[in-house]
């Protein structure tokens, strides 16, 4: 087991055939290998047929309160780095991060946090509203101040500012860029180009 334990960490992703759905987990099957996995709610019924194949990009967790541990599941890579990028405001936690992301698209999410709506991020993910302001407030400076550290290496226009926040969020270079190339001239500051590049990317599902 602890054997186990050391090498999952290491796990990227994994790649296998669903074998069974308790409640918001599935045991995905990788060479004989069951691993149970959590997955957004949002995914049960696209994700969890047993028999299908699937791959889903992980995060393992270990509760420094209690020992346990927990594999996350998610279907895109922007959607796990973003759930990471979660996990790193104060008092949200794996649970309550992977909850957030269950309750709307990903985008919708993040426009959310850029609007500074808080009320919707109370509404649709089901948390309190001190939690929900404090996830706007930490979220938003977090990803704006990457755009301000990379600002002081030169000089860097909105463009470029946009596309490393656009990066922070979890999408790649290429889709910043490309994000960001559709909607140049529907926005002038940082903070917009951000906020059309999201609705772009969410339109392009």
């Amino acid at each position: 087991m602890a054997l186990l334990n050391y090498s999952l960490p290491m796990i990227s992703y994994i790649n296998g055939t669903v074998r069974a759905v308790i409640g918001k987990t599935v045991t995905v099957e990788v060479r004989g290998i069951g691993y149970r996995v959590t997955i957004p709610e949002k995914n049960l019924k696209s994700i969890a047929k047993i028999g299908a194949a699937v791959k889903l990009y992980t995060h393992y967790s270990i509760n420094p309160r209690d020992g346990t541990v927990g594999l996350y599941g998610f279907a895109t890579p922007e959607e796990l780095n973003f759930f990471e990028l979660l996990t790193t405001i104060s008092g949200i936690g794996p649970k309550s991060a992977q909850a957030i992301l269950s309750a709307a698209d990903l985008q919708q999410l993040q426009l959310g946090i850029f609007r500074g709506d808080d009320g919707y991020l109370t509404k649709v993910a089901g948390i309190g509203p001190k939690t929900a302001a404090r996830l706007v407030l930490e979220l938003k400076n977090k990803i704006m101040a990457v755009a301000v550290d990379a600002k002081t290496g030169g000089e860097m226009g909105a463009e470029e500012e946009a596309i490393e926040a656009l990066t922070t969020l979890g999408y790649s270079q290429y889709q910043a860029r490309d994000a960001i190339k559709a909607v140049n001239t529907k926005a002038a500051s940082t903070e917009e180009k951000i906020k059309e590049a999201l609705r772009f990317l969410g339109g392009k599902k």
